[in-house]
């Protein structure tokens, strides 16, 4: 391995090691850290997509968008699939590992000096930031990881701010209640925002005071509103991302992670003999399994993560519903069992993970 690889390798060490399953609320931690970097995010563009379904869509749509009619963008999205630096790329290109590699070493010793003690989250956000104000980007695409308010991305104050779509997810964290979600998701939202939104109507009264807002059903709406909000004509790319609805032989794999999101894919297809699923603890379990298919096979498989919800727990509520189902140690375990019949994989970023590398599709192994 060359020294370019050893330090990212190191570097990739100590990121982990802050733990990515840690989510702590709050700002305090990023705004000093931002503070410590001279404040990159005051100089940007910041373009913020919330919400709860297809923010990632959303943002890799809009960058596509926007760097084929010859605009720099920088683009944030979260989780990664396969490799940490899909996070964070300049127009449709990944950061290097060089440029990862030096700005992470950056604020690691920036973290060190002062004593900070941010989270993996918080890190990768600042990283982002500051590597978008580096490279004098047109506009910063970033997408909000989890509710709004206290998500270390709205650190920045969003020009425009995109909400996607309102559903239950995050349980845990956000509530159960669709009217908590919206109020939080929503306070990305200041005075000199814009919003394009595709919320219920009756849910708009949660969105903060704002300079003006679009209401559109789908996406191709918030994205032709966010041109003309930008005040640019150009044609809309609607973009094929790995891992949503991303189809290889007899096998579809989507991250669909809620109910809303499942019940969307499932409508698209339900001809499944088998599915293939893992999902972490904060979701809504109940719900998304009785959102499946009733004349397939369920596949309960255990993740690679300490938030994974036991495979046992899934089967139990698979008895409940009366779906045939089977129990996997992991994914490509269940991959295995299940070749050769038409296969959804479905229920987190690290079950479709999984499959892509079974598969051994593109991106499934950056070194």
């Amino acid at each position: 391995m060359n020294r370019l690889k050893t330090e990212y390798s190191k570097i990739i060490g100590w990121l982990d090691a802050l733990n990515e399953n840690k989510i702590v609320p709050g700002l305090e931690r990023i705004e000093e850290l931002m503070r410590h970097l001279g404040n990159p995010e005051k100089k940007l563009e910041i373009i913020m997509i919330g919400g709860t379904n297809a923010k990632g869509s959303t943002c890799f749509s809009l960058n596509s968008t926007l760097t084929k009619a010859g605009i720099e963008t920088g683009c944030f999205t979260s989780p990664h699939l396969h490799s940490v630096r899909e996070r964070i790329r300049i127009s449709n290109e990944l950061i290097s590992i060089k440029e990862f590699t030096f700005v992470l070493s950056k604020i690691k010793n920036v973290i060190e000096e002062f004593g900070l003690k941010p989270t993996y989250f918080e890190v990768l956000t600042a990283a982002a930031y500051y590597y978008f104000h580096s490279k004098e980007v047109d506009y910063a695409i970033m997408e909000i990881g989890l509710g709004g308010e206290w998500d270390a991305v709205n650190i920045g104050q969003a020009k425009l701010a995109v909400l996607t779509t309102l559903g239950l997810d995050h349980l845990e964290y956000l509530g159960n209640k669709l009217e908590d979600i919206a109020k939080t998701k929503s306070l990305i939202v200041k005075e000199s925002t814009t919003v394009v939104t595709g919320w219920p109507i009756e849910y708009h009264k949660f969105i903060p005071e704002c300079k003006k807002l679009y209401h559109g059903e789908r996406m191709i709406d918030w994205l032709e509103y966010s041109l003309s909000i930008l005040k640019l004509k150009c044609a809309i790319d609607l973009c094929r991302i790995p891992g949503r609805q991303e189809v290889s032989g007899e096998f579809t794999l989507d991250t669909a992670h809620n109910p809303q999101a499942i019940r969307f894919l499932i409508q698209k297809s339900d001809e499944y003999e088998k599915i293939v699923i893992g999902l972490l603890k904060d979701k809504d379990i109940k719900n998304i399994i009785s959102s499946l298919p009733k004349n397939c096979e369920i596949l309960a498989c255990n993740l690679e993560t300490m938030r994974a919800l036991p495979n046992w727990k899934l089967i139990e509520m698979c008895d409940i519903y009366g779906y045939k189902n089977r129990k996997f140690e992991t994914v490509m375990d269940a991959m295995k069992y299940s070749t050769g019949s038409k296969t959804l994989v479905t229920g987190s970023f690290y079950t479709v993970s999984a499959a892509r590398g079974f598969l051994e599709l593109e991106g499934h192994d950056e070194l």
